[in-house]
C-alpha cells in the first residue's frame, strides 16, 4: 500500500509539472490536475493541502538535488582548504545553477505570484533561507578561525549572494541577458570575490 501511495503522489507531481509547464502556475488548478490525473479533487487533497505546496515539490524535484550538492561544498567545508578557492568554487556552480533556464522559470513565476498566494513565502521557507542559512553558518565558521573579520554572519553571506548576482541575476529574469559564456561567469566571480575580502577580509 506504500508503495501505491508513493506511487500515486510521484504521479500526481509530474502531471502537475507538466501543466505548470504548459499553462503557468497562474493558470493551472486543482481541478486541472486531478482531471488530468484521471481523479477526484478529494484524492488529491489527500496527498497536497493546495497548488502551492504541490508547486513546491515539483521545484524540489526538478532542482532540489542540484542545489543539495552545491550546499554540500560549504557544509562539508572543514576549514583546511583556501576559503577564497571554497568560496570561488561554490560561486561558479551557484550562477550556473541560478542562470539556468529551469530555475530563471521558477523565479519569474515566483515573482509574478508573490502577491497572489502564499507561494513566495513557501519557497523562501523552504529554499533560500535554508541555503543561506548554510552560507551564514559557513561564513561564521571562517570568522571563528580567524579568515574573516567579526561581522554578523548571516549579513555577510547575504552580502555575499548580492554581490556574486549582481551582474547577472536581474537582467538574466528580465531577459536582458540571454547568454552566460563559462569565461564571463567565471571573471565576473573574481571580481565579487575581490569586492567580498575587501569588506570582509582581514
Amino acid at each position: 500500500m506504500r508503495k501505491k501511495s508513493e506511487e500515486r503522489r510521484q504521479a500526481i507531481i509530474d502531471v502537475a509539472a507538466e501543466i505548470f509547464n504548459e499553462i503557468g502556475f497562474d493558470r493551472a488548478s486543482m481541478a486541472e490536475i486531478s482531471a488530468r490525473l484521471g481523479g477526484s479533487k478529494a484524492t488529491l487533497y489527500n496527498y497536497f493541502s493546495s497548488k502551492e505546496e504541490i508547486f513546491l515539490q515539483v521545484m524540489k524535484q526538478q532542482a532540489g538535488m542540484q542545489f543539495e550538492s552545491l550546499f554540500a561544498i560549504l557544509i562539508e567545508d572543514d576549514g583546511s582548504s583556501d576559503m577564497r578557492d571554497t568560496l570561488r568554487l561554490f560561486a561558479n556552480k551557484y550562477l550556473h545553477l541560478i542562470l539556468s533556464p529551469e530555475v530563471i522559470a521558477v523565479r519569474r513565476l515566483l515573482y509574478y505570484n508573490a502577491e497572489r498566494s502564499d507561494l513566495g513565502c513557501m519557497y523562501y521557507e523552504n529554499g533560500p533561507k535554508r541555503g543561506w542559512l548554510v552560507i551564514s553558518e559557513f561564513m561564521k565558521r571562517a570568522m571563528d578561525r580567524g579568515d574573516l573579520r567579526e561581522a554578523d554572519p548571516w549579513l555577510t553571506a547575504i552580502q555575499f549572494r548580492v554581490l556574486v548576482e549582481a551582474e547577472w541575476a536581474e537582467g538574466r529574469i528580465l531577459g536582458v541577458i540571454t547568454s552566460m559564456p563559462p569565461a564571463k561567469i567565471k571573471a565576473s566571480v573574481e571580481r565579487s570575490l575581490e569586492a567580498f575580502f575587501r569588506i570582509y577580509g582581514v
